[in-house]
């Protein structure tokens, strides 16, 4: 007879951004994806969760154990108070399975509390305290994560996503719960090792479909071939977070922990070898209008104010790209969708009503260190008090953004689209929800690093490029005021000396 596992399964994710003025609260978690309890088992959302889920249908003697599974937009640090509220969820849950086989658990890797540099290490130190030592822990990772040595102590096994854009939540999702099970049944002992390495790499040089990261994939995956790893996860981390265990990290999972730590090292040296390669150019906005004047191109040209970006914590509130569109006044002549979260803007224009002429001050209401508001007139094109889009490939598929009050204005030739609560931009359903089309355009803009790459890369056919301007989450790290990293650390110093 088949022995019946129990498993817990939940997930609490949140990226961080300690350069970010918007501080977190556990609204932001209710109002993007919160589900609790027996919920967890009605999910429709290609998250981890659906792989876990899937993995244990498969082995038909798996008991599911849910407890809780949240998730919110990155943002600054979450709100000590706050967080609280969330861990004391999970404890409750954690409390009504007094015994288990094994926890399978989700996180990003890179979540921050205003009082503590790794709030993911007091969530894996809670769980671990409630199931006691002998119950083995497994859990999936951003691949943006910035993993400690408290998340290292206390789980079994961790698995990151392969994919940047991230396009693989439910195979990471399955490739964990299989290790699990694979734990469970004593079909090998898990030896775990990793190097973290004094080094940060801007994220629009993380797509994994690329040089240098995707050779780097296929060494990973030639060691995993080998036998020398069952699981690699190459973590290049999110680099605006002023931490002192900051880096990126390899780590394998393995079976003979002699095999393991070579893999490790051996990855991490031939990413160390590459860090120059992940160079990015930076762009203004006036060299890309005269680039579109001379080619005139056939499609829509991408812009990434990736310094602004919500999905890497930055409030996403900037004007910088508005403010320089709108100096060529009339000789713009080019259709420009723009967005930009200002709520008190959005519910301005929304009281006007669509068709009338509206004045306001847009931008910058909570980065006020990065720029000033400005005034703008325009047109109301659209209003909806409570906005919303489904996710197509911008980020999890099936997940619901919610941008609350939304408007868009016409100011001659740009839209501008202004929203009440940030969300990821890096989906043309954004613009699409709120009848805005992104290829009959001239110019959109994202505000994300990559991950808009997902979708936007099948409609850009007028290129993609990167703009340089001030934010929380900018490429250009000589502008961030870092202050408890650990030094050296690449680029920052040159780390000339640095031996794996």
């Amino acid at each position: 007879m088949v022995k019946k596992l129990n498993i817990i399964v939940g997930g609490m994710l949140q990226e961080s951004n300690t350069f970010s003025s918007y501080k977190s609260g556990i609204a932001d978690f209710y109002n993007y994806y919160f589900k609790i309890g027996e919920q967890l088992l009605d999910n429709n959302v290609d998250n981890e969760l659906s792989g876990f889920l899937r993995a244990a249908k498969e082995r038909q003697n798996v008991t599911i154990l849910p407890t809780l599974f949240t998730q919110a937009c990155s943002s600054g640090p979450i709100r000590r108070n706050d967080l609280n509220e969330l861990k004391q969820l999970l404890a409750e849950r954690l409390n009504e399975w007094p015994a288990c086989d094994g926890v399978l658990f989700v996180l990003h890797g890179s979540w921050v509390a205003e009082d503590s540099d790794d709030v993911d290490g007091e969530i894996v130190t809670l769980i671990r305290n409630k199931v006691g030592a002998d119950v083995p822990i497994v859990i999936t990772l951003d691949s943006h994560a910035n993993v400690t040595q408290t998340i290292m102590n206390q789980v079994d096994a961790l698995v990151a996503y392969r994919t940047f854009p991230h396009v693989d939540y439910a195979d990471t999702g399955y490739r964990a719960a299989n290790i699990l099970f694979s734990i469970i049944g004593k079909e090998f002992k898990p030896f775990m090792y990793h190097v973290k390495l004094p080094l940060i790499l801007p994220a629009e040089a993380h797509t994994t479909s690329v040089e240098p990261m995707k050779e780097l994939w296929l060494e990973a995956d030639a060691g995993q071939q080998s036998g020398a790893s069952l699981a690699t996860s190459l973590l290049i981390v999110q680099p605006w977070l002023d931490v002192a265990e900051l880096g990126c990290t390899v780590v394998v999972v393995g079976k003979d922990a002699v095999e393991a730590e070579t893999e490790a090292k051996r990855l991490a040296s031939l990413l160390w070898s590459r860090r120059q390669q992940f160079q990015v150019d930076l762009w203004n906005v006036e060299q890309i209008i005269e680039l579109m004047r001379k080619q005139k191109p056939a499609g829509p040209v991408i812009v990434s104010d990736s310094a602004d970006s919500p999905g890497a914590g930055s409030p996403g509130d900037s004007n910088a790209v508005l403010r320089q569109l709108l100096q060529f006044g009339n000789e713009l002549k080019f259709t420009c969708l723009l967005s930009m979260v200002d709520g008190d803007a959005a519910k301005l224009a929304a009281d006007k009503g669509v068709g009338q002429s509206v004045r306001l001050t847009v931008g910058h209401s909570m980065s006020v260190e990065y720029g000033q508001p400005i005034e703008i007139q325009g047109i109301v094109e659209y209003v909806n008090r409570e906005g919303s889009f489904t996710f197509g490939g911008g980020t999890v598929p099936n997940m619901k953004a919610i941008m609350g009050c939304c408007a868009v204005i016409r100011i001659d030739s740009i839209y501008l689209l202004l929203m009440e609560h940030p969300t990821f931009t890096g989906d043309p359903a954004m613009y699409r929800s709120v009848g805005l089309e992104p290829l009959e355009a001239d110019l959109v803009l994202v505000k994300s690093a990559s991950q808009f790459r997902a979708e936007y890369e099948r409609i850009a056919h007028g290129g993609i490029y990167i703009i340089d301007t001030p934010g929380a989450s900018t490429a250009n790290f000589s502008k961030l005021s870092f202050k408890k990293v650990p030094r050296p650390l690449y680029p920052l110093d040159e780390c000339l000396d640095y031996i794996i």
